[in-house]
């Protein structure tokens, strides 16, 4: 199964591949074992449930801001610095 890099960077993979992998719409995708020297990687499909059981897993020492406000203010830095 061929397929090809777009111009972003991006490629699709084969609806065959998806279904024996059990792939769906929002699954991650991670590139491992990444071997140069033969030019290929693993493509290894993570699930969206278990993206959604670690979600929030991680600690942080900035507070949640809502989105609407976190554009306000990264608008407002970049504004500053392109004044």
């Amino acid at each position: 199964m061929l397929t090809t890099i777009t111009t972003k960077g991006q490629v699709t993979i084969p609806e065959a591949v998806r279904r024996t992998l059990g792939a769906s719409v929002g699954d991650k995708v991670i590139f491992t074992d990444v071997a140069v020297d033969k030019k290929q990687a693993v493509i290894r499909i993570i699930p969206t449930t278990v993206v959604e059981k670690l979600a929030g897993s991680l600690k942080s020492s900035v507070g949640y801001v809502p989105q609407e406000k976190a554009r306000k203010i990264a608008a407002r830095a970049l504004g500053k610095r392109y004044a």
